[in-house]
């Protein structure tokens, strides 16, 4: 259960606000999502929480009303993945304190380059209920598996990330993804393609040597449920949970999977027809009708991007009278008249009540919930009464 102390230093407006979401999240949380059990079941899951926590893109870094929304669905799990941990650690840090003495986490070291962002991959466990069995990697292709790209042989945009966990019966090499973007068509989509396909294809054949179950999560950048991107799953021999819904936040693409390679049919659900699902979150917090009480705020996120743009603007006039070129002189004038414009319709919107609804709801709740919904799988991990009954 995630400790509730930061209520006590919340301000009056943020203590009942955070009080009202909580009890309708853990409401959405009883009737969405699996009970866990202390040997039965495993319940794990995968979420990209956006960006978490840099503020790289200027909409504030998340509070600790944020922070307890966040504890509350992770905390409902066994063992998640998680994608877009930042390069700092100190706000994960923050959010395992919410979380609780019995959680921990192994993460990645930061993805260099510009692809990578600065990126790390991870897991966050109950270690009441998980052991780690001490493997963990980041996956590197050998030079005959590289990924193919145009007239180019590469690594991975942002490196797969494996360790070894055990619940009960059930062992399993549990594996993380943040596949390459691109875009939708072309080239940079069939890069795309081809990491996902170099994945699965590197996963399938170390399953075969394996003794353990392999799970494969993350975000996968799959738009579509059948499409190139699925495929490559299934084509190297990966079951997919299928999602009934997309889990982005309209829910309408299917970017983030789980898929499995099961070693003796361990790979059971607890309860058919019952085994999977998305949690919409947006259902019970930052909803539409949440928009007054966080007006403020939004205010004055907007306040501090004016200031990052006045910041970029004086740092662009100082360096046009030293620039060597005329060409580069006009770049920085047309930075300086870019941030301008921008200023410009930020103080605008501070007003539009209509526009800032719009910035809520379509930009703003995403970097402090997040873009991404959790996925969850419930599978079966006592396999005791099998085992007895082969003895007899």
């Amino acid at each position: 259960m995630p400790s509730y102390s930061s209520l006590n230093s919340m301000t009056p407006a943020m203590r009942g606000r955070t009080l009202a979401g909580l009890a309708r999240l853990r409401a959405l949380l009883e009737t969405e999502m699996p009970v866990k059990t202390r040997s039965d079941t495993l319940v794990m899951g995968t979420w990209n929480i956006r960006n978490f926590d840099s503020n790289g893109f200027g909409n504030g870094h998340r509070t600790a009303e944020d922070l307890l929304y966040i504890a509350e669905i992770i905390a409902r799990f066994d063992i998640l993945a998680v994608q877009e941990i930042c390069e700092d650690l100190a706000p994960l840090d923050r959010l395992m304190d919410v979380l609780g003495p019995d959680y921990d986490y192994i993460v990645t070291d930061k993805t260099e380059g510009v692809s990578g962002n600065g990126e790390r991959l991870g897991f966050i466990f109950d270690t009441a209920k998980i052991r780690f069995l001490g493997i963990a990697g980041e996956l590197v292709l050998p030079d005959s598996g590289l990924i193919e790209d145009r007239n180019k042989e590469r690594q991975f945009a942002r490196t797969p990330f494996m360790c070894s966990f055990q619940a009960g019966w059930f062992r399993f090499m549990f594996s993380t993804v943040h596949i390459y973007f691109g875009k939708d068509t072309g080239a940079l989509y069939a890069r795309r393609v081809a990491e996902i396909r170099a994945v699965a294809r590197f996963l399938a054949k170390r399953a075969k040597k394996d003794e353990s179950n392999h799970v494969l999560v993350g975000d996968f950048n799959i738009k579509l449920g059948d499409s190139k991107g699925a495929n490559a799953l299934a084509d190297a021999g990966f079951t997919m949970f299928q999602n009934r819904t997309g889990s982005n936040m309209l829910k309408t693409k299917f970017y983030d999977q789980i898929s499995f390679m099961s070693k003796s049919d361990h790979i059971r659900v607890a309860i058919p027809d019952q085994s999977n699902g998305v949690l919409d979150f947006f259902a019970s917090i930052y909803r539409a009708e949440d928009f007054q009480s966080y007006r403020d705020a939004l205010r004055v996120t907007l306040d501090e991007k004016i200031v990052r743009l006045n910041q970029k603007i004086a740092e662009s006039g100082k360096k046009i009278p030293n620039a060597r070129t005329e060409s580069v002189k006009e770049k920085h004038r047309k930075s300086i008249a870019s941030n301008k414009e921008k200023i410009s319709d930020f103080l605008s919107l501070k007003d539009d009540d209509v526009g800032l609804m719009d910035y809520y709801l379509d930009e703003w709740r995403t970097f402090h919930g997040s873009d991404h919904l959790p996925l969850w799988v419930n599978l079966k991990v006592d396999f005791s009464d099998a085992y007895l009954a082969r003895q007899e």
